[in-house]
């Protein structure tokens, strides 16, 4: 039988393999693992370690050859049991730092979860300690973040194909939730946005999704805060003439490692839209479709592009139609096991992401403006393949949906 230790052997496998294909592209000579207490998510996704270590560790990645672990004595027959490479153990500190001198003595340039000038804080998990005491014995600790995106940010043919099943099955109970909200305002039973949240809980079960959190469902007002969520004790009631923004996020149950997909549409109970509302929406849309004509005009070109770029074509637009101040976010994030990814953002705002979206990167590209009465905001999730780019969430919305 498959075990879960067997998957997360294998996972890290992969991972690992990954990581030494990355750092060749990269032109890194190796990259140094460490945790203490999980305080270091890179190194615990990347490890698949159980029971996770009580100590400190390390993990030292050449570009080729055998993996260097260096393990907690005690700790070795249990948590790194199966692991692949040469595992080095210690006791006291007075030997781990012998040891880790000894493990990094021949690079001068390691990787580590570090963020120059805290560029990118969630990637800014290595221990300034560790990193001033390798500085101080000649080693120059450099970002990961490029290896952390090609190692943990790429999605494969099988994870791709998941994330597509999901899309589809978020596509149609965006349309089962308006029909849903309709009935409801139809029979003149009360609906609410917890009501709604709850009706896509349980088809999200009977789906075969799983999500981290509850689906965004907000009205009118609530819509103009990009991160509101209903609750049981929070909820406005929806009646006609109302504005519906819906994002919804899950992942299919199996595998473990299945992908997210995120999508948001917006909707309004009635028939006739006020202009004010989708002239707001159409200057989103415009914003969407300008990211995706620039990812299409230079990807298949095998021209680099940044995440940084793309945010900044979308707030260039908004820029220039003088609407930049409404749009308080980054474009978009990766997509991965989890439904906000370790690859590369889309993001030159909340932080700078640099990352190239090499072929495997997925993600979100989701502009909104938030003004006065309500928030619009449009969210489509994209593959770059070998050859180009392709939209997985389809069909794109392109006027605000009626909901009657």
């Amino acid at each position: 039988m498959f075990s879960s230790e067997t998957f997360m052997e294998s996972r890290r496998d992969r991972l690992l393999a990954r990581a030494q294909e990355a750092l060749r592209d990269v032109g890194i000579e190796a990259w140094l693992l460490y945790d203490y207490r999980q305080r270091n998510p890179v190194a615990a996704e990347i490890a698949q370690l159980h029971p996770y270590p009580t100590r400190p560790w390390f993990c030292l990645i050449p570009q080729a050859g055998p993996v260097l672990w260096m393990a907690p004595r005690i700790e070795v027959a249990t948590s790194f049991s199966g692991v692949e490479g040469t595992v080095f153990s210690f006791g006291s500190r007075a030997e781990l730092l012998s040891l880790l001198k000894h493990v990094v003595s021949p690079y001068r340039v390691i990787g580590m979860e570090y963020s120059p000038d805290w560029e990118l804080p969630h990637l800014s998990a290595a221990d300034a300690g560790v990193v001033g005491l390798l500085k101080r014995w000649g080693v120059d600790v450099i970002s990961s973040a490029d290896l952390v995106h090609r190692t943990l940010g790429i999605v494969s043919d099988y994870q791709l194909e998941t994330h597509k099943i999901a899309a589809r099955k978020l596509i149609e109970l965006t349309e089962e939730a308006f029909a849903f909200i309709s009935h409801r305002l139809n029979s003149g039973d009360e609906v609410t946005e917890w009501t709604v949240a709850e009706f896509l809980l349980s088809r999200f079960r009977e789906e075969g999704l799983v999500t981290d959190h509850p689906p965004i469902v907000a009205v009118m007002g609530n819509s103009r805060h990009p991160h509101y969520f209903p609750s049981p004790e929070r909820s406005a009631p929806i009646g006609w003439g109302d504005f519906v923004l819906l994002d919804l996020f899950a992942r299919t149950h199996f595998p473990s490692d299945s992908v997210y997909a995120d999508i948001t549409w917006c909707g309004y109970t009635g028939t006739t839209i006020p202009p004010r509302f989708e002239a707001q929406f159409q200057r989103i849309r415009e914003a969407r479709d300008r990211a995706l004509d620039f990812l299409t005009s230079t990807i298949p070109k095998g021209e680099p592009v940044r995440g940084c770029e793309v945010d900044q074509v979308v707030r260039s637009y908004f820029e220039s139609i003088s609407v930049a101040d409404l749009f308080p976010h980054r474009t978009g994030h990766s997509l991965g096991s989890s439904v906000h990814g370790w690859g590369a953002n889309l993001d030159s705002f909340e932080t700078v992401d640099e990352r190239v979206l090499v072929p495997g990167s997925l993600f979100t590209i989701e502009p909104g403006l938030y003004g006065s009465e309500i928030g619009t905001r449009s969210e489509i999730n994209v593959f770059v393949s070998q050859g180009g780019i392709e939209v997985t969430t389809v069909p794109l919305q392109q006027q605000i949906a009626p909901i009657i």
